[in-house]
């Protein structure tokens, strides 16, 4: 599903409630998400670097998981909501590295950056080694954990539990909305995935990955209005671009809900525009009226 309904989840809440039950030996453990039991392989994935227990790691998991709504999702809707976690987590660590390499490099003109890139990331998963700090540990601890969990919530829908390229699984899309894009001859999972990225950026309040998610150059409309053109621009506007307003209506809407026209898709009821890139979608106009 595109997102939670809006009585049920703010901005930023995260609305699973998480209990785990630790067995002994190498037999399955559980979590509790809204009251709903998924059983977690305690082995870790061949395709994924070991590091601790994955009961263990799921301990890594932010600890406002433990609160629920009123009313219980769908399967669905659990899925959606740890993928967008996992998004968040995933770039927002990526970024990090990113910029620990760059600093490494500028210490070592000789440097291989890929290389640089990758012995950071084994002594992360390792929890030892060169290139670690404290923040990048903690945030690829998070990170690992909520890829477990997705994993096996994919597992537990009958969904390939690899994390999908697009970072989101795919939607089961009613005929009438695959048809609304279709006739302005958009694709219209490439449409939603756009969407869930968008979303999940804004729900951040991370500047950086709003600039991930941007198709340049991003229109700010209203009573002030400007064009940014690339990174720096756009975070240099943080916070026009992450005023509450803006934030809200993002975070309220719904792929269901999103008018869609040949310049793009209309969310928060004009707040943004997600606009077509060739065959992707990003952020393209912010309207501050």
């Amino acid at each position: 599903m595109s997102g939670f309904p809006a009585r049920i989840f703010g901005a930023l809440g995260c609305f699973l409630a998480l209990s785990v039950a630790l067995p002994a030996q190498a037999d399955p453990f559980f979590v509790k998400v809204y009251g709903r039991t998924y059983k977690i392989d305690p082995r870790y994935p061949s395709d994924e670097k070991n590091g601790p227990k994955p009961q263990d790691a799921m301990k890594d998991l932010p600890a406002d998981l433990a609160r629920g709504p009123a009313i219980r999702p769908s399967h669905e809707e659990v899925l959606a909501e740890v993928e967008e976690r996992l998004w968040i987590a995933s770039n927002q660590l990526d970024a990090k590295l990113e910029n620990a390499v760059k600093s490494r490099d500028r210490r070592n003109a000789a440097s291989d950056t890929k290389a640089a890139k990758q012995d950071i990331t084994d002594s992360l998963a390792s929890g030892t080694g060169p290139g670690r700090t404290p923040e990048l540990q903690t945030l690829y601890d998070r990170y690992r954990a909520l890829n477990l969990l997705a994993r096996e919530l994919r597992r537990s829908l009958d969904l390939p539990v690899k994390t999908p390229d697009s970072g989101f699984s795919r939607p089961k899309l009613t005929p009438e909305i695959e048809a609304s894009y279709r006739s302005q001859k958009f694709d219209p999972y490439a449409a939603y995935y756009g969407f869930r990225r968008v979303k999940a950026a804004f729900r951040s309040g991370d500047v950086e990955l709003i600039a991930r998610v941007t198709d340049y150059p991003l229109s700010i409309t209203g009573k002030i209005r400007r064009t940014l053109r690339n990174r720096d621009q756009v975070l240099a506007a943080k916070e026009t671009i992450l005023n509450a307003a803006i934030r809200d209506a993002v975070a309220k809407s719904t792929f269901e809900s999103v008018f869609v026209r040949d310049k793009g898709m209309m969310v928060g009821g004009g707040a943004v525009w997600i606009t077509p890139d060739k065959a992707s979608f990003g952020l393209g106009t912010v309207n501050l009226d």
